[in-house]
C-alpha cells in the first residue's frame, strides 16, 4: 500500500464500520487508521486504558504526543490536526475513507495536503458475511423479540372486544401502551428497540407508520420489533400480523396470499442464487393471486417495497433483496418480508423472518408461528 492508509474519524456507538473493526465502544469520537494491514487507535488518556483491555487493534496509542504538536504548531489539539500529525509521521499522504465520512473533516485533511477518497461501496464489505458466532447472536436478539410479542400475544388473549375496538383491563387498548410493553419486555433482555411498529387498520397500509391511538378489532395489526443488543450491537428484525376479534374473510385471504409468497421466497433461498429470484417469486405469486400493485386515488397499494435486507451491525445493510439483488453467500443474513396494503380494506399485512445462509440452504432464525391458529386471537 505505501504511502496510503485507511482512516476512520467516528465514535463507536455511531459507526458500525469501526466497531467492527475494534470492537469497542465509545460515545466520542476517536481516530483509527491502517496501514499495511496494522491497525492503530488513537485515544484520550481517559479511553486508551480501556481500549487496552478490550479492543481487537494492533497499537492503542495516546493523542497526547500529536496534540502536544499541534498546539506547539499553533494549532488546536483537535482530532483533525491529530490525525495529520500522525499520518505524516507514518508517511501517509492517500486516505480511503467510508464513503460517509464528515465533509468538514475531509476539507480539513484536503487542506493539510492529503489526498482523500472515498469508499464507492461498502468500506467493510467482510460485514455482509456473518460467522457462526455472529448468526448466534443475532439469534440471541430475535429471541427477545420474539418473547416481547409472546406477552402482547397474551395480553391479546385477555382482552375483548367492544365496538370495534380492543378493550384491556376497561380501557381502550392502544398503540402507545402496546409499545410501551414491548420496550419494557425489550429492556429486560438488554435489547433497544427504537420507532417499534405497532399500526391496525388504515395505519397498517404505510409501511413504516408506527402507529397511534386505538388499535381496532377485527382488521389486521402489524407488528414490526427491530432492537438491537447493548451488549454485542447487532440488531435482530421480525414482523408479525395479528387480529383480535371475528376477522372477514377478505383479510384471512389477504394475510394467506402474503403467508403463500413468503414461503415461496424462503423456498429459493441458499447460496448461489441471486437476492432478486426471491423479490421475484413474491411478485409473481401476488400476481398469480390477482393481488394488484399500483398508485390508486394518490397512494400505493398493493406490494410496493422490497423483499428483503441484510442485518446485523445495522438494521438495513448488505445484500439487498428487491428488483436488483446479488448472489447470495454462505454468511449472508437477510430478511423475508413481504406485505400487501390495501386502505379501502381497510388493512395491510407484512410477515418478516430472518435466514442465515449456509453452505446447503438457508437456516430460518426467527421460529414465533406464522399459521391461522396463532394469529388470528378470539
Amino acid at each position: 500500500m505505501g504511502n496510503t492508509g485507511k482512516l476512520i474519524i467516528a465514535a463507536g456507538e455511531q459507526s458500525p464500520d469501526l466497531y467492527y473493526r475494534t470492537g469497542f465502544l465509545t460515545p466520542d469520537p476517536y481516530i483509527y487508521v491502517e496501514i499495511d494491514g496494522v491497525s492503530f487507535m488513537l485515544l484520550s488518556d481517559l479511553e486508551r486504558d480501556r481500549a487496552k483491555k478490550q479492543a481487537k487493534t494492533d497499537q492503542i496509542l495516546s493523542t497526547s504526543e500529536w496534540e502536544n504538536q499541534a498546539i506547539k504548531s499553533g494549532k488546536r489539539p483537535n482530532l483533525l490536526n491529530i490525525a495529520a500529525f500522525f499520518l505524516n509521521s507514518r508517511g501517509i499522504t492517500t486516505l480511503h475513507v467510508p464513503y460517509d465520512f464528515p465533509f468538514g473533516l475531509a476539507q480539513g485533511l484536503l487542506a493539510e495536503g492529503f489526498s482523500v477518497s472515498p469508499s464507492e461501496g461498502s468500506f467493510t464489505p467482510e460485514r455482509a458475511l456473518k460467522s457462526r458466532k455472529e448468526a448466534d447472536m443475532i439469534r440471541k436478539v430475535q429471541e427477545g423479540v420474539e418473547g416481547a410479542l409472546w406477552e402482547v400475544v397474551a395480553l391479546l388473549k385477555k382482552a375483548s372486544v367492544r365496538d370495534g375496538w380492543i378493550l384491556s383491563e376497561g380501557s381502550v387498548l392502544t398503540s402507545e401502551k402496546v409499545k410501551f410493553i414491548i420496550k419494557q419486555e425489550l429492556l429486560k433482555r438488554n435489547l433497544i428497540g427504537q420507532h417499534t411498529i405497532v399500526a391496525g387498520g388504515v395505519q397498517a397500509c404505510d409501511p413504516h407508520q408506527e402507529g397511534t391511538g386505538p388499535l381496532p378489532a377485527h382488521l389486521p395489526i402489524v407488528f414490526d420489533i427491530f432492537p438491537f443488543s447493548e451488549e454485542t450491537r447487532y440488531f435482530a428484525d421480525m414482523t408479525r400480523t395479528l387480529f383480535k376479534g371475528t376477522v372477514d374473510p377478505v383479510h384471512r385471504h389477504l394475510y394467506e396470499a402474503v403467508l403463500s409468497a413468503q414461503e415461496k421466497a424462503i423456498a429459493l433461498a441458499a447460496p448461489g442464487i441471486d437476492s432478486s429470484l426471491l423479490h421475484q417469486a413474491v411478485e409473481k405469486r401476488f400476481e398469480e393471486l390477482d393481488f394488484k400493485t399500483g398508485e390508486v386515488e394518490g397512494r400505493m397499494e398493493g406490494f410496493f417495497h422490497g423483499t428483503g435486507h441484510g442485518v446485523g451491525l445495522e438494521i438495513h445493510e448488505a445484500p439487498r433483496v428487491g428488483r436488483t439483488g446479488v448472489p447470495l453467500r454462505p454468511g449472508h443474513v437477510i430478511t423475508v418480508e413481504p406485505g400487501l396494503y390495501y386502505p379501502g380494506l381497510p388493512g395491510g399485512v407484512r410477515i418478516e423472518d430472518m435466514l442465515y445462509i449456509t453452505e446447503t440452504g438457508a437456516e430460518n432464525l426467527t421460529t414465533f408461528p406464522k399459521d391461522w391458529s396463532a394469529v388470528a386471537i378470539p
